[in-house]
Formats: C-alpha cells, sequence, structure tokens
C-alpha cells in the first residue's frame, strides 16, 4: 500500500488564508488534495489545524493537528502514525498547488530496491512532494525539529533524484506574488493540472 500526507496544519502567518487562496479556479489546497486522488495512492490523509480541516469537503479523511506550532515534522508523525502499515508515503505541503498526479506516480515508479527516500528535481532543484520508504518509518518517527526534522533525513540518506518535468514541484504559496506566479505559470503550461 501507498501512502499520501498532506500538510495543512501550519498557522500561515506570512499569507493568511493561503491554503484556500484559488490557482487555476480551484482552492490551492484542494488542487494538492485532487493531485493525490489521481495518482497511485491508496489512502491519502490530510493533516490539518481546525480551521483548515473545518473548511475541507466531506470525505477528505483528516487528522486534527491541536499543537500546528511542533512544526511540521510533527504533522508528518501523525500522518505517518496512521499510515505506519504503508510500504511507502508520498509527501507534500499543502501550499504546492502545482504539483500533478504524474508527478506523484513518478515518485511511485522509482522506489523500491533500496531506494527509500525518492525526491523529485526539476533543472537540479529539489521540490516536493517526496517519497519515503518504510524502511525509513522509525528514524522519521524520531526526528524533530530542533535536530534539523526532515531536512536531516535528506543529509543523512542516499537519495534517488528523479527529474520532472513540471516546474509547479518548485512553487509554493507564500505571499501574493507566488499566487500570482503560480496562476501565471498554470496559464502558460495549461497541459498539466
Amino acid at each position: 500500500m501507498i501512502g499520501g500526507i498532506v500538510l495543512a496544519a501550519g498557522l500561515s502567518t506570512r499569507f493568511p488564508g493561503k491554503l484556500f487562496k484559488e490557482v487555476g479556479g480551484r482552492p490551492v489546497l484542494l488542487r494538492v488534495i485532487d493531485s493525490f486522488k489521481m495518482a497511485a495512492i491508496d489512502k491519502t490523509v490530510v493533516v490539518a489545524n481546525h480551521v483548515n480541516a473545518s473548511l475541507l469537503p466531506a470525505g477528505v479523511e483528516t487528522i486534527i493537528n491541536d499543537r500546528p506550532e511542533q512544526g511540521m515534522i510533527y504533522s508528518i508523525k501523525m500522518g505517518l502514525s496512521r499510515l505506519i502499515d504503508a510500504d511507502a508515503v508520498v509527501i507534500s505541503p499543502g501550499d504546492h498547488p502545482l504539483i500533478t498526479s504524474s508527478d506523484i506516480d513518478l515518485l511511485v515508479a522509482n522506489r523500491g530496491d533500496g531506494k527509500d527516500l525518492v525526491v523529485l528535481t526539476h533543472g537540479g532543484r529539489i521540490g516536493h512532494p517526496i517519497l519515503i520508504g518504510r524502511p525509513l518509518f522509525p528514524e522519521v518517527m524520531l526526528l524533530s525539529n530542533e535536530a534539523g526534522g526532515l531536512k536531516k533525513l535528506l543529509e543523512m540518506h542516499a537519495l534517488t533524484k528523479v527529474e520532472s518535468p513540471n516546474p509547479g514541484i518548485l512553487v509554493d504559496i507564500d505571499t501574493a506574488a507566488d499566487l500570482e506566479l503560480a496562476n501565471s505559470l498554470l496559464k502558460t503550461n495549461t497541459h498539466r493540472r
């Protein structure tokens, strides 16, 4: 089984409400969830704070993070706890609206045989989402923000890097300018979802 974790518990202090701003006429977070639903993912969970969870449509499996100030790694651990029996999990922040189901499927297709940490790149830069295989789950559960969080995991293990043709894997929404950029990229790449 391949699990999916979408992270939506952050406080969005730089750009309040960013996950529900629209890119291509669809809220940022729902675009990410849609990509997971259309990909080779067996079960997806969204780890969200109370406000974001209350705005999600019915049918989205949600885990409430009551402690978003604990940071992203805390949310990842919450999602991983729900998917601990998975062979691998694909993880994405909810503010990357231009990732596609093809990006997720590319990660899944490149896992296995010691390839337990698969990342997408575009132009040599690592983007989102990423895939973590089951052999690394115990290590993920021991990570902390103070010790470097997920970046520490990426530094400690060999990465399987897979080039994506999608520049959208590098685009996250932190400002109004980022939102403009995402909408602009979407218009110039109309073949992408």
